[in-house]
């Protein structure tokens, strides 16, 4: 059950500070976050210092091309500014193709943008590090998402060496719980969602709860639970 952060610097930085597995972008937020303003490799090089705490975390940049050389040299371009530099690339013919090559090369790939159980076979075969089956994407679609991870993770079991199944583009809690819950490997998302996951509505409650007997206590300081302890019902 790992996590991988993404999202704008700020997100990568308190991700990298709860301790993620590593991080994952993609051009809709190069786009968001940057705005043109910088190149593929000023991003990357951005990415890389908010998410240095000194664990050599991977770095899963998503690169294109109109054919699978291009892709494998944008890849290499970008591994120059460090070896935390893995590819994310589309899975599709050329993506695969380039998967290969790098695969080959000692170099982390993940196929992106997966919906079906044959793509996944593909990733398998070409030695792809990780696939990225997309949630919310695939649900809009009238993908049963959740279903086609599940069977993926069937399918993989008996590998000896299989590919990661990393759960992306989701919109809330439930999305996460249910990607874990048929057997994704990983979710990779913002400091928002991470935060939510946070969050239960019975652990307010204990916290508030335990505020009175805090309270109790000579010498212990409980003003900052003083807004808690006010909502009604809450400690009940």
């Amino acid at each position: 059950m790992e996590i991988y952060g993404a999202g704008s610097i700020d997100d990568i930085k308190l991700c990298t500070k709860l301790g993620v597995a590593g991080i994952l972008t993609n051009p809709q937020g190069f786009e968001q976050y940057y705005g043109g303003k910088l190149t593929l490799t000023e991003i990357t090089e951005a990415i890389l210092e908010a998410s240095d705490d000194g664990r050599d975390i991977p770095v899963f940049i998503q690169v294109h091309g109109k054919n699978a050389e291009e892709i494998v040299k944008r890849v290499l371009e970008l591994r120059k500014l460090s070896d935390r530099v893995c590819g994310k690339i589309i899975a599709d013919e050329k993506g695969f193709m380039a998967i290969k090559e790098l695969s080959d090369k000692g170099i982390d790939c993940i196929a992106t943008c997966l919906f079906s159980i044959s793509q996944a076979a593909v990733a398998a075969m070409v030695g792809a590090y990780g696939i990225c089956p997309f949630v919310s994407r695939a649900r809009e679609s009238g993908i049963d998402i959740f279903s086609i991870i599940n069977d993926i993770k069937n399918c993989y079991i008996e590998m000896e060496k299989r590919p990661k199944i990393f759960a992306v583009s989701m919109k809330g809690v439930a999305d996460v719980d249910g990607a874990y819950a048929v057997g994704t490997d990983a979710v990779a998302l913002r400091y928002p969602l991470l935060k939510d996951m946070m969050f239960h509505i019975l652990s307010e409650r204990a916290e508030a709860l335990f505020a009175k007997n805090w309270d109790n206590v000579k010498g212990e300081d409980i003003s900052y639970m003083k807004d808690v302890m006010k909502l009604k019902g809450i400690a009940e």
